[in-house]
């Protein structure tokens, strides 16, 4: 069940995104992927738009006769109910504000909207900021997403018992693993927008619609030019279409406008070798060797070295840092339910078999990999 965690800061300062100024548009294909503005569907005014019945509750107590503090809790409570556990947090699809509300659900962008369109209708001071957090990396349909985390600021919202203390900025975050006292990076609407358009276009594009996907990248930086993930999302496409060079420059552009841009360069790096451009590749393959802890991708290759070498303990240490940075990557859990039977440890393989069949892996594959396992020695 999600949680709901308000964090206090004192003296908060929050900076605005880096920018990289770039004269030089995008490589557009309209042709190419048939595109049609009209595709997309949600604006701006769409995704902060709140549900009538919840406006009607927000404005009930009038908001200008709450004090910072009485405001903050009066959106608590109908926003996520008394108990603070009305949502429940559900990542891999972002909505619009009133979406989420009548869905009671969402991922951390989804609530952080409804979130700041509750305070925005009640004339409240909040801010909408991405904070960084360790790379967390999730595989759906075959694409690989990258967690990028955002949460809404009240700057000064919350009144302490002594009249000497200064008021406290708070943070609202939803979601406990990544909850942090830590001030992020302011984002404006056109900035969150773009984030949802972009999500939407890699739903998009793991369902195999080129179209829609491009409509809503070409969207997303419209609204956001400095946001490197789409950019380096819209390349993935390109790679599919096969437009090579239109996909470099697309990632070239992500690796200088992001932060943190381990996986624009590991796709640059892919796309360089893929072309034989080795020397290229060699160099951002440099790069991402130093960044290597911070990317399941080394884990993986590191716990399939050990067991292939005969070493399931050691495997098992690569493979568990690879599954902790991992949402549901099925290899890992194959990888490790075969470790984990290897070194003897039946109990943790068997749980690695089940969380496979969790992820949708059909009973028959299950069963026939604890059969291949069960037939394997343990190695001491």
């Amino acid at each position: 069940m999600w949680r709901l965690l308000m964090l206090a800061l004192a003296c908060a300062c929050l900076a605005g995104c880096a920018t990289v100024r770039d004269d030089a548009s995008p490589p557009w294909r309209d042709t190419a992927f048939a595109y049609q503005p009209a595709l997309v569907t949600v604006t701006r005014e769409d995704l902060f738009r709140l549900d009538a019945d919840l406006l009607a509750q927000v404005l009930q107590p009038m908001p200008a006769d709450l004090s910072p503090s009485q405001k903050l809790k009066h959106l608590l409570a109908v926003v996520f109910g008394p108990d603070q556990r009305r949502f429940t947090y559900a990542a891999g699809h972002s909505t619009v504000a009133t979406e989420t509300w009548r869905r009671q659900r969402g991922d951390c962008l989804s609530l952080t909207v409804l979130t700041y369109s509750v305070a925005r209708a009640m004339g409240m001071r909040a801010q909408m900021q991405e904070v960084d957090t360790p790379t967390l990396f999730d595989r759906r349909d075959g694409f690989d997403f990258v967690n990028q985390h955002v949460n809404v600021l009240f700057p000064r919202a919350q009144w302490t018992l002594y009249a000497e203390d200064k008021p406290h900025d708070v943070v609202v975050d939803f979601e406990p693993d990544y909850a942090s006292p830590k001030a992020g990076r302011l984002l404006e609407e056109n900035a969150i927008y773009a984030r949802f358009l972009n999500n939407r276009a890699v739903e998009h594009l793991a369902h195999g619609e080129r179209a829609l996907a491009y409509a809503h990248f070409r969207a997303a930086i419209a609204a956001d030019p400095n946001y490197a993930s789409s950019y380096a999302n819209l390349a993935q496409l390109y790679r599919q279409a096969s437009l090579a060079a239109e996909a470099e420059q697309l990632l070239q552009r992500a690796v200088a406008l992001a932060r943190q841009n381990d996986v624009a360069l590991h796709s640059l790096t892919e796309l360089l070798a893929a072309q034989g451009r080795d020397g290229e590749a060699r160099r951002y393959e440099s790069i991402l060797q130093a960044r290597a802890t911070r990317d399941p991708y080394h884990w993986i290759a590191l716990g399939i070295r050990d067991l292939e070498a005969g070493n399931p303990r050691k495997a098992i240490r690569s493979l568990e840092q690879a599954r902790d940075m991992t949402g549901n990557f099925r290899e890992v859990h194959a990888l490790l339910a075969l470790a984990y039977a290897r070194s003897g440890d039946q109990a943790r393989a068997d749980q690695e078999l089940a969380a496979l069949a969790n992820l949708g892996v059909s009973d028959r594959s299950v069963a026939k990999l604890r059969r291949k396992f069960s037939a394997e020695p343990a190695t001491p």
